[in-house]
């Protein structure tokens, strides 16, 4: 990849751990502790290995382009989407969220502004909660594949999933054009709980409680991986 560091058993700091994100991110169980050690250089011996490289232990621009290619998980994990389903709770009937958007189930948006009485049949008429949770795996997946397009950084699935709930909530829009991505992206993953928290404010411009809420257990999530 492109600016990312030649890395080789002894090596410390930052890029190693970005390198040991990316190997989370794969499946190999390390400590994220920025230290090259023999746990890191046989897992990427193990994945230059499986990926057709020369297995040598030394991350230069092919490994790092082998790892960062695919290291952003697919979809919502089952206990990410518990994570959302908690915050968002179930509504049968139509009503409007604290941004005063009209929402059904487990916060799917059926469109922006205040339910009017334009909105769909069977949204009128009230949904199932087998319905509202189809509705959000449906909403799950377009926050995911947002992520998969503008996340060019290595994450973990606790990582992601606190993402996806944070883009579920706020919308695709908002994510591409937040300081939150871009801080990411450039490898600034401690910055992220921080950049969590400044997205709590309703349309009045004061902050929501629920949202306050939300935002911190995001931030837990995604840093310490805690569902609860």
């Amino acid at each position: 990849m492109t600016g990312e560091p030649v890395l080789r058993r002894g090596s410390t700091g930052q890029g190693v751990k970005r390198l040991q994100r990316a190997l989370a991110a794969r499946g190999f169980q390390l400590a994220l502790d920025g230290q090259f050690g023999p746990a890191t250089e046989g897992a990427v011996r193990a994945f230059q290995a499986a990926n057709g490289l020369v297995s040598d232990g030394v991350v230069g621009p092919r490994t790092w382009a082998g790892l960062i290619g695919a290291a952003v998980p697919q979809e919502l994990s089952r206990a990410g989407a518990r994570f959302i389903a908690q915050f968002e709770g179930f509504r049968a009937r139509l009503y409007n969220d604290p941004a005063g958007h009209c929402t059904i189930g487990y916060g799917h948006l059926v469109h922006r502004g205040r339910c009017n009485g334009t909105e769909p049949a069977e949204f009128r008429r009230g949904i199932t909660e087998q319905r509202a949770l189809g509705l959000l795996w449906s909403d799950a997946r377009a926050a995911a594949s947002e992520l998969a397009r503008s996340v060019r950084q290595p994450l973990v699935q606790h990582q992601f999933d606190a993402l996806v709930s944070f883009v579920f909530n706020v919308g695709a829009g908002a994510f591409r054009g937040s300081t939150l991505l871009r801080e990411l992206n450039a490898g600034h993953y401690d910055a992220v709980p921080a950049q969590l928290n400044r997205w709590v404010y309703g349309g009045g411009g004061q902050p929501l409680p629920g949202l306050v809420r939300r935002r911190r257990a995001e931030g837990v999530l995604f840093a310490e991986g805690n569902y609860s």
